[in-house]
This record gives structure tokens, sequence and C-alpha cells, in this order.
């Protein structure tokens, strides 16, 4: 009887190990159904959950704070195949189903940038802290989207407001890449070299902007095209700024020093030139190119309107210099 006593007591315990077991197992389900259907929410989820692991946060701290990017930004994929997101990487196949799951995602979506579009989250998120938010999108202009916490819990937000109110210490956030503006000041992939010349004599020296990226982009990167009568035509380096809002005194005001040079051509009534306000978003949603801000024509030194008009105000306003 002792024998079979101990014998039943051995097999509750071996019974209430498994249910434990099974219990904490069942705590995340790593099963493909639980995955969101949309492609960009799948990668906001699984990006999510593999910031639940504090050794995946530190190391994703470490990369962003090492960036040479304006806004500390990531491109993605570059960061997935670098060393130093291997545990990131990692923890993304494991949430989706392996390496295939993986890459067959990714291969749905456009290259993305990867960062806090938030100066506060930038300079306060410590790796320590899990409470934060991830959201990816696809089309820049949305103000609308629905955003994950490493728990799987979804949250749908519309608005800076709402993400404040969120009371997260970071949202971080994937879109289509822009062209990256390094934190020194260089440019990358910004234009012709010619545009450093100093014989060119039509530039931009300050510039109003009206545009944003929505509640989920950071700042605007602005470039000029620019033609003379003769159709030969130019594109402009890129001028990272803050967004601004169309109110009355909405705009944010940037002295772009040195100056940004337009066009070889001096502006004048005989011999104007066609300037184009372009917004590199990486062009996924908009046929290939970039938003079209609006245009205006250069006849003297002074400043001018971009033709598109958000309610009462224009887009964007430049000073233009001619020499």
């Amino acid at each position: 009887m002792k024998i079979l006593g101990t014998t039943i007591t051995k097999l509750f315990f071996i019974a209430i190990s498994l249910s434990m077991v099974l219990i904490m197992g069942c705590d995340k389900d790593n099963s493909p159904g639980h995955l969101p259907e949309k492609s960009n929410e799948r990668l906001a989820f699984a990006v999510a959950s593999a910031l639940d692991d504090a050794n995946v946060r530190e190391s994703v701290h470490a990369a962003m704070d090492g960036s040479p990017y304006r806004e500390h930004k990531l491109v993605f994929d570059q960061f997935l195949q670098d060393s130093a997101g291997s545990k990131f990487r990692k923890a993304l196949a494991e949430e989706l189903g392996g390496e295939n799951k993986l890459n067959e995602l990714l291969s749905e979506l456009p290259n993305l940038d990867f960062y806090l579009p938030y100066e506060t989250h930038r300079e306060t998120w410590e790796h320590a802290n899990g409470n934060l938010l991830v959201v990816c999108i696809t089309d820049v202009d949305t103000t609308e989207a629905a955003a994950y916490h490493p728990d799987g819990s979804r949250k749908v937000l519309s608005s800076s407001e709402q993400i404040k109110e969120a009371e997260i210490a970071a949202m971080f956030t994937l879109h289509p890449a822009e062209k990256k503006t390094h934190r020194s000041g260089g440019k990358v992939a910004a234009g012709n070299a010619q545009m450093q010349s100093k014989s060119w004599k039509t530039r931009v020296n300050k510039l109003w902007n009206r545009t944003t990226d929505g509640p989920f982009g950071g700042r605007c990167e602005i470039y000029f095209r620019t033609k003379n009568p003769e159709g030969e035509a130019h594109r402009s380096k890129t001028i990272s700024i803050q967004t601004g809002s169309n109110e009355k005194f909405g705009a944010a005001v940037k002295d772009v020093s040195p100056a940004v040079w337009l066009h070889p051509d001096a502006a004048t009534d005989t011999h104007p030139l066609e300037v184009t306000v372009m917004e590199d978003d990486g062009g996924f949603f908009h046929g290939g190119d970039d938003d079209n801000y609006g245009s205006f024509k250069v006849v003297m030194e002074g400043k001018y309107e971009s033709d598109v008009v958000i309610y009462k105000y224009p887009k964007t306003e430049q000073y233009i210099t001619v020499k």
C-alpha cells in the first residue's frame, strides 16, 4: 500500500509538472494562424514580439544609437543581414515560422526604414523598457495604422495625440525607405556632384515647410527639380527638414546652409526657371515617383510659394537667390 501511495504521489507531481509546462508553452502562440493577415501588420506584429526580449531590444538600441543617418534610421534589410542584427533576425524568424517565412514576408514589402520618428522617444527610450508599439506602413500618406505591442495586443492609431496618450516609451516605425541624410550633414544618393559648383547661379537658401509625413513619419526629405526654357533639367540635393502644419504660423523653417543649388542658369524675366518641389518618400504608392508638392517659376531673387495648397496655405515656401 505504501508503494502504491508513493506511485500515486509521483504521478500527481508529474501531472502537475506537465500542466505547468503546457501552461507556460501556451503563454505565447507561435502557430502561423495567430499572425495578422496583412503583410505589413504581420511584420509589425513580429517586430513587436521580437522586441519583447530585452537582449534583442539592447541590440536594436545599440544599432540605432550608432546609425550614421539623421533620426538614427536603420535600413531594415541591411540591419537584418548585418551581424549587429543577428539576434533580431533570429527572433523574427522564430516568430514567423522560420527563415523562409521571414524572407517571403520581406519580398512582399518595399525596402523599409526602421526608426523612432519621435525625437522624445529617441532621446529617452532605454532598452530595458519594453513598453512600446510597432507600426509598419507601406503608404507614407496614411493617416491610420494598426500598431502592435510586444504582448500581441493591437491598437489602431490615427494621430500623434493618440500616440502620446498611449503613454508608451517608444513607437517604432517601418515605412518605405527614403534617401538618407548623414547626421554629419552629408547626403546619401542625393544627386549630381555638380550641385556643389559655385558657378551655379540659382539656389535655395531658406525653406518653409507645411508638409508632414503624418503621425507615423519623422522629418521630411525635400528636393527640387529645375529646368530652363530649353528643357535642361537638374535635380537638387535633398534637404532634411522638420514637419510642419497647415496653420498660419505652423511652417517649419530652415536656413539652408550651405545653399542648395538649383540650376547653373540665372533666373530672369526672359529666362525663367521652372521649379518643382518633391518629397522623397520611396515612391511605393506613387507610380514609382515621389510626392509632388507643387511648382513655381523663378524670374528673380525672392520668396516663392509652391502651387499645391493645404487649405489656405502652400505646402512649401522657399527663398531663392540669383547670382
